[in-house]
């Protein structure tokens, strides 16, 4: 009885080794998986990612995101949204953890336009079906293209702003718009940081030129340069600005030496060009 209780004691005390050890093991794999689902991931990585979307969507582009730049790690596979109601610009997210996200411009080449359902007669054959389909899908990205090539990125606002705001480059975004709605806005963002608001503007919203204090490169009082063209000669003369004015506007000026008024085009900042008659 004695050297039986022994045996059990020492089979249960193996068999409890035994399931400490595959525990131990069993956390240690956990460990390592969780470690290795934490991916770092670099541009390449990334616009694979976003290119995979736009196929999933029926679409074509070319991230603008350069190969060697860094993301931050995340322990799941990024999600890959629309931004602004297209697919021209996306939000690549990061949900796990403490969480990230960028923006990110597609350049989209193409664009699938979804092909009517239509009510075929009885007895159309296979063949004839499928050739129709190709024909309707022939038209639509023929259409596409010319849709596509229809619009322009233009400026616009990431956040909403209100009068008298400076704009900074972290406020600006780009959206495609159509070219018939262009007049006025802005195509690049330089043209706009460091502005004031004249105006509240929402989030999301294209910069149109009305909506800013003009940036005048000549105010009124100041000293310009005036530049007289004459017989394919120019001279150069001091003078004084008599009211603000933006490039290419016409303002009066004052020579400064002979007190003499005449018009002249904005050229530059405190520049005027006047062409005098021979």
């Amino acid at each position: 009885m004695t050297v039986s209780r022994s045996m059990t004691g020492q089979i249960y005390d193996g068999i409890k080794t035994i399931g400490l050890c595959a525990a131990a093991m069993l956390a240690a794999f956990v460990t390592a998986t969780a470690v290795a689902s934490t991916v770092k991931l670099d541009g390449v990585d990334v616009s694979r990612l976003i290119v995979q979307k736009l196929a999933g969507q029926g679409l074509e582009g070319a991230p603008v995101i350069k190969s060697d730049r860094q993301f931050p790690a995340c322990e799941t596979k990024p999600e890959i949204e629309p931004m602004f109601g297209s697919w021209n610009t996306v939000s690549v997210r990061c949900a796990s953890g403490s969480g990230w996200r960028f923006m990110v411009r597609t350049n989209l080449t193409s664009r699938v336009v979804p092909v009517p359902i239509r009510d075929f007669k009885p007895g159309v054959t296979k063949i004839g079906l499928v050739k129709g389909l190709a024909i309707e899908q022939a038209m639509a990205r023929a259409k596409t293209a010319a849709a596509v090539a229809d619009e322009i990125e233009v400026v616009a606002l990431a956040r909403s702003v209100s009068r008298n705001d400076m704009i900074a480059a972290a406020d600006l975004v780009m959206v495609a718009v159509s070219e018939r709605n262009v007049l006025g806005a802005f195509f690049d963002p330089s043209d706009v940081i460091g502005r004031r608001a004249k105006i509240g503007v929402g989030v999301n919203q294209p910069l149109m030129a009305h909506h800013l204090y003009p940036d005048y490169l000549v105010e009124e009082g100041n000293e310009v340069v005036i530049s007289s063209y004459a017989g394919g000669i120019s001279v150069d003369m001091v003078g004084y600005a008599l009211e603000n004015g933006q490039i290419g506007e016409w303002i009066g000026v004052e020579n400064a030496s002979s007190g003499k008024m005449v018009r002249g085009k904005i050229t530059g900042e405190k520049k005027v060009s006047v062409i005098t008659k021979k």
